[in-house]
């Protein structure tokens, strides 16, 4: 199963419902200017180092992955150095390999184990503009190579599974540099991003099961 709940607590508050129409003021600036850049960034490639803590882990546990996002909502994501957790969308079908020796699986994009990630990857549901319904919003830390964005949540229902999100942003929003996630439980999840890498070219190859 894949588990990456610092992504998918994310792409979960980031699609709840909208009430009203939110103030772009209480967006830190640093946030907005990513979001703008991120729109058009088109099809890419991006590596990540995942590390999670848990209360029952004595030492941190680590991963290395990445993934590919086309504007058109493609996507294929990979877990592990080989990939040893493979999952695929074409726009139609998503599959899914979970480790080296198991077979393709097709599931319905709305199977627990993907949903998330649908929503994340593929951009469905996706958008930036409730996060002011659903989150407090600061800059907690202020570097010279980044900043960092605290995303307190605010519905009670949440707190209790999410205490809080992260985001370490290079200033002009110019990337996402990490992601962090504090759970209720006081375990960790934290994703390092490297720097997306622009995709040309015929591509069909990365959306079949390989």
């Amino acid at each position: 199963m894949i588990r990456l709940p610092s992504v998918l607590a994310a792409a979960l508050l980031l699609t709840l419902s909208i009430q009203s129409a939110p103030d772009p003021a209480l967006i830190p600036p640093v946030m907005r200017e990513w979001m703008a850049a991120e729109k058009g960034m088109g099809s890419i490639k991006v590596s990540f180092h995942q590390t999670r803590t848990t209360p029952a882990l004595k030492e941190p546990a680590t991963a290395s992955g990445r993934f590919w996002r086309m504007t058109d909502g493609r996507f294929r994501l990979e877990l592990g150095s080989p990939a040893t957790t493979i999952l695929v969308f074409d726009k139609e079908t998503v599959r899914l390999k979970e480790s080296a020796e198991a077979p393709w699986q097709t599931l319905k994009p709305d199977d627990s184990r993907v949903r998330m990630w649908m929503k994340f990857l593929s951009g469905r549901e996706m958008d930036p503009e409730s996060l002011t319904n659903n989150f407090t919003l600061k800059v907690t830390q202020q570097e010279k190579s980044y900043i960092t964005v605290a995303m307190i949540p605010r519905p009670l229902l949440i707190k209790k599974y999410l205490r809080q999100l992260d985001m370490q942003i290079e200033p002009g929003g110019r990337r996402l540099l990490g992601f962090r996630v504090v759970q209720g439980d006081g375990s960790t999840l934290l994703l390092n991003f490297g720097p997306p890498e622009k995709l040309s070219g015929d591509l069909t190859p990365l959306f079949q099961p390989q």
